[in-house]
């Protein structure tokens, strides 16, 4: 506080968050404004999708979809009239579906095609949360009932709607890419089998996500320190790594998973331990005075 009481001064810090792509030895910026999340490779690693928001904070963060080109570094809106909450990319990689506002604030669901060449469309009738995409191309998200979401799936064009899982869960991750498993939230992390199956603990705060062609995965979070995620080979025909009974608890534990590659960036796998996206946080801090009238 000044001497005579009319100002005071603080200290204000700006933290912004950046996509990086590494490739063998090489990184090198993708996003250059505001702040950059939600990244996902198309299945042929020759794209990079990302939602550009201007503050970061947790779920739900809506902003402007954008495709980066990562053989010329070129970057542009895609549904740029929409407000993406969420979105994901189909195993062909040929459309992307997105969770957007209507006119009143409620979630529906976008699709269009990745090349940005039509208009997207809704998906008739349909009140969703976070949508993902199973290999066979049937959308998979969250549906409310009453105070609880729970799982449905549904064709592109609004028909076949059925509830995949009994029990209810209050954020969804991904869809496994041979269309087995799906992560969620609900205390803890889980990976929910489709075939009636217990499900399996993932750990508490730690996200799981998995590569397009389902080789790796990526953790982040939980007991992990803050940035810091690891790499995990996946077995042929397994979709999870070894995981503890009660799910992981330690570091230790997933670092002694075989092949596990540790990476000081939260990470967004691809088909190669070689190529994958990063994020970047930087924070700025400045003096202010601020006057008291």
């Amino acid at each position: 506080m000044a001497p005579d009481g009319r100002s005071f001064v603080t200290a204000v810090a700006l933290r912004s968050t950046s996509l990086w792509l590494h490739t063998g030895s090489e990184e090198r910026q993708i996003s250059l404004e505001s702040n950059a999340v939600d990244a996902k490779f198309t299945p042929d690693g020759k794209r990079l999708l990302f939602k550009v928001v201007g503050s970061l904070g947790t779920y739900p963060l809506p902003g402007v979809l954008r495709i980066a080109e990562l053989d010329t570094g070129r970057s542009a809106p895609l549904a740029a009239d929409l407000r993406t909450i969420d979105y994901d990319i189909s195993a062909d990689g040929q459309q992307v579906v997105i969770e957007a506002p209507d006119a009143v604030g409620i979630s529906r669901l976008w699709l269009t095609r990745l090349d940005g060449r039509l208009p997207p469309r809704q998906i008739p009738d349909v009140e969703g949360k976070q949508p993902r995409f199973g290999p066979a191309g049937d959308i998979y998200f969250r549906r409310p009932e009453g105070a609880a979401t729970f799982v449905y799936r549904i064709r592109g064009d609004g028909s076949g709607l059925q509830k995949v899982l009994d029990a209810p869960i209050a954020l969804m991750g991904d869809v496994s890419p041979d269309g087995r498993w799906i992560t969620g939230w609900r205390s803890v992390w889980y990976a929910f089998p489709l075939d009636g199956r217990p499900p399996a603990v993932i750990g508490i705060s730690l996200l799981f996500d998995w590569s397009s062609d389902g080789k790796w995965a990526s953790l982040f979070g939980g007991p992990l320190p803050e940035g810091r995620s690891y790499l995990v080979p996946l077995s042929s025909g397994e979709a999870l790594p070894r995981i503890p009974a009660e799910g992981f608890h330690t570091e230790q534990e997933i670092a002694q998973l075989p092949g596990a590659r540790r990476v000081d960036f939260r990470t967004v796998p691809a088909s190669s331990p070689d190529t994958y996206a990063f994020y970047r946080t930087t924070t700025q801090r400045n003096l202010y005075r601020i006057p008291v009238r």
